[in-house]
């Protein structure tokens, strides 16, 4: 949270977007502004009625991607006062330890989700 707090304060002063000793070929980093449900993860989208109908919501703002060896190794989603990273496969065989909370939220919200209805074989 304090770090991407930063970033935008940096970035608003004509800061370059940071690197670190990992940049080279095929490492990069990116911001996008989330937009629910397109770039969204499901356990952080909600559906909110409106006078034109339903809206889509995301709990956070925007995600930080961190690309490694041209491959997307984790997303750090964020809003004012809260964040949650998203650490890809490679990134968990390759860290000894990570944050989890990504994984608990959306088997928790797996867990919430009716039942798919069976496929007709018609």
């Amino acid at each position: 949270m304090p770090p991407i707090h930063q970033l935008f304060h940096d970035l608003r002063r004509g800061r370059p977007f940071p690197t670190c000793d990992m940049a080279g070929p095929g490492n990069s980093s990116n911001h996008r502004w989330a937009i629910a449900p397109a770039f969204c993860p499901p356990q952080y989208t909600h559906e909110v009625s409106s006078g034109s109908g339903t809206e889509y919501v995301c709990d956070y703002s925007g995600a930080v991607s961190v690309q490694v060896d041209g491959q997307l190794w984790s997303r750090t989603w964020w809003s004012r006062g809260d964040s949650v990273t998203e650490f890809t496969d490679a990134a968990k065989a390759g860290l000894q330890e990570w944050n989890t909370r990504f994984d608990e939220d959306f088997a928790r919200w797996k867990a919430s989700q009716p039942p798919e209805a069976p496929s007709c074989e018609c």
